[in-house]
């Protein structure tokens, strides 16, 4: 399992010691609850580095994907509402073996 944290929390240089914001395993990402991954519903799937919402996202499914996956940053695409091209939004951390398409 991996976990997608936060790029950015406020300290110029700081460490990243925040919780994960959501869980990556086998193909899907999952929200956390309680810090625990909500593994009863996948809100995002993922497909050769890219994720698309599911019919578990608060917005409902997307046939675009929202987010790309370049090594262990995650950037936002063009369909996403809040797309910056310059910077990634989320920094993947955790075992590598869950990564799939």
């Amino acid at each position: 399992m991996e976990y997608l944290h936060q790029s950015h929390y406020g300290h110029a240089g700081g460490l990243h010691t925040a919780r994960p914001i959501m869980a990556m395993d086998k193909g899907h990402i999952y929200d956390m609850k309680n810090g625990r991954p909500d593994l009863t519903k996948p809100i995002y799937r993922v497909a050769d580095s890219k994720v698309y919402a599911t019919e578990h996202h608060p917005d409902g499914a997307s046939p675009h994907a929202l987010f790309e996956i370049r090594g262990d940053k995650v950037h936002t695409t063009e369909f996403h509402p809040a797309h910056s091209p310059a910077t990634h939004v989320y920094e993947v951390r955790g075992g590598l073996e869950a990564r799939s398409s």
